[in-house]
């Protein structure tokens, strides 16, 4: 399945599908920067196949140089985190992926001046 035209021109003005990616994330990617791989490059370049043109990978090692390649127009794609103000410079689609965070109880228990609990003791081993 092949885009139109209309699509090719929004997402690859130059004709070539310019994607960064991140490497310092390595949920997203790993590799180095001549052989990246994961999700995200297999994202970047599934879409140049189904745009029917060349993709070319920049990798970086930080989400603001993502971020900054997209915003420049040095990026046609990228992947990163939605926030606002980052919307107030670049478009976004629905997310393609969701990642939970959490803190660590351990840390807030240990800081606590409750007596200690088996949570407690299992962090404090491991």
């Amino acid at each position: 399945m092949t885009a139109t035209g209309q699509v090719v021109d929004a997402l690859a003005p130059t004709g070539v599908l310019r994607a960064v990616v991140n490497l310092g994330n390595p949920v997203l990617a790993q590799g180095t920067r001549q052989h990246p791989s994961g999700v995200t490059v297999d994202l970047a370049r599934e879409l140049a196949r189904r745009l029917g043109v060349e993709g070319v990978l920049e990798c970086v090692d930080a989400a603001r140089h993502s971020f900054a390649a997209v915003a420049d127009g040095r990026a046609d794609v990228g992947f990163l985190a939605v926030e606002p103000e980052r919307a107030e410079q670049v478009a976004f689609t629905a997310p393609y992926v969701l990642i939970e965070g959490a803190c660590s109880p351990c840390r807030r228990a240990r800081a606590s001046a409750r007596p200690r609990t088996s949570t407690d003791r299992a962090c404090a081993s491991g």
